[in-house]
């Protein structure tokens, strides 16, 4: 079956559509228009990357041009969009994509098929925000067994003054607990420090959890945090090594180079993952090493394409293992890799399925980290963060409006 698509769903949610199964019909193009031309930047800008996602995706998707005339009742105002959205739907034996609460009774009324998608103001964050003038904080503070936001097992509670970090909690699934990681020196990477509460967020979890994904755009710092951690772990004898799973992919629409020569991690290296690494590491001869090893002692650092990873299992190798660019799995191929983890392993997951994901095969419902995040999250041993700042440059900041 297709579904019609509602504006605000485009606007809010473009990301999760199966592009394959949906329909977009004229009064949805002429409201994208209209709000292209909005005063509200925020709102003009969703508009033209809703636009652009139906000109990449426009082999896949029907464009319903027809201008129809609506015959659902007296009742129904002939020149309203969502009434011309309903007789859409009800000629062409159509389901409906919508968050218009309104529309959807409409919709139940004339018994059209409803497919739910989660909104992008429900997404999760793997953290809260409130204010400390929140009456809600004030009771947490006097006793902390409560759990007056309804948090998830190590879902965490950013509390501002303003715009001013005030305070960070975690609730552990029995009471909140203060959360105040401290940076760290690493031979690699030098002194690491937070940056922000999030920042801080995230380096918590990577102490405390068995699995942690970080979520943020280019720039946010999630490979440094989650690299720096990893090493300094290493390090301090905690870990022997420093496990990648890498599915090295394209950048979307831009040229293949072909197959590149050599073995198996010189390929890797070549590849937008090596490049990452040598760049985090600083020197292409220090990824090296590491993969090397030294006389008498194993590889700290070990790259595993997906291809090679069925029937790879960790336990024994007291590994960290870290799925690099991990926007760029199915649901499949995540599954896949959790199953790898042994009890002596950690798992840390990274990625931006919002922005970077680089194949229409891994979009929306089908993107891993997204059914990997709505299986574990809540679960005692899971944390999950999103970056909202970039700071690798203004150029990078400004950068990520385009």
């Amino acid at each position: 079956m297709r579904y019609v698509v509602d504006t605000n769903v485009l606007l809010n949610s473009m990301e999760k559509l199966d592009h394959e199964h949906i329909v977009i019909p004229s009064m949805v193009l002429r409201e994208l228009e209209k709000h292209k031309l909005s005063q509200n930047q925020a709102l003009a800008f969703q508009a033209r990357a809703a636009t652009r996602y139906l000109e990449y995706h426009q082999a896949d998707i029907v464009f319903d041009v027809k201008d129809y005339n609506v015959e659902l009742g007296s009742d129904f105002d002939a020149h309203y969009a969502d009434n011309k959205i309903l007789q859409c739907c009800i000629d062409n034996q159509y389901g409906l994509i919508t968050y218009d609460l309104l529309l959807k009774q409409k919709a139940r009324g004339f018994k059209i098929p409803l497919l739910e998608v989660v909104s992008q103001e429900e997404r999760y964050e793997g953290y809260l925000e409130c204010d400390v003038e929140d009456e809600r904080y004030a009771a947490l503070c006097h006793n902390l067994d409560q759990n007056h936001f309804g948090l998830l097992t190590n879902q965490y509670l950013v509390i501002k003054d303003g715009e001013n970090y005030a305070d960070l909690l975690k609730w552990t699934g029995d009471t909140h607990v203060y959360v105040r990681p401290r940076g760290f020196d690493t031979t690699y990477f030098g002194k690491f420090s937070p940056k922000d509460a999030y920042q801080r967020c995230a380096l918590d979890s990577l102490r405390s959890n068995t699995i942690t994904m970080i979520k943020g755009k280019a720039g946010s710092g999630k490979s440094l945090i989650a690299l720096s951690y990893a090493m300094r772990e290493i390090e301090k004898g905690k870990y022997d090594r420093l496990i990648c799973f890498v599915n090295p992919m394209a950048s979307r629409n831009s040229a293949k180079l072909g197959f590149y020569p050599g073995t198996r991690d010189e390929k890797i290296m070549d590849s937008a993952i090596g490049s990452m690494l040598c760049s985090k590491f600083g020197d292409k001869m220090i990824v090296e090493e590491l993969l090397k090893g030294k006389e008498k002692e194993p590889p700290k650092l070990l790259l595993l394409p997906f291809s090679d990873i069925r029937g790879f299992d960790t336990t024994g190798l007291r590994a960290i293992v870290y799925i690099i660019e991990a926007q760029n799995l199915d649901v499949d191929l995540m599954k896949l890799a959790v199953q790898r983890i042994g009890e002596d392993s950690k798992l840390i997951i990274d990625g931006d399925f919002d922005t970077q994901v680089d194949h229409s095969s891994y979009e929306g419902l089908k993107n891993g980290m997204r059914r990997l995040s709505e299986v574990f999250r809540g679960e005692d041993y899971y944390g999950e963060v999103e970056l909202p700042y970039i700071y690798r440059s203004k150029i990078a900041r400004k950068a990520d409006q385009m």
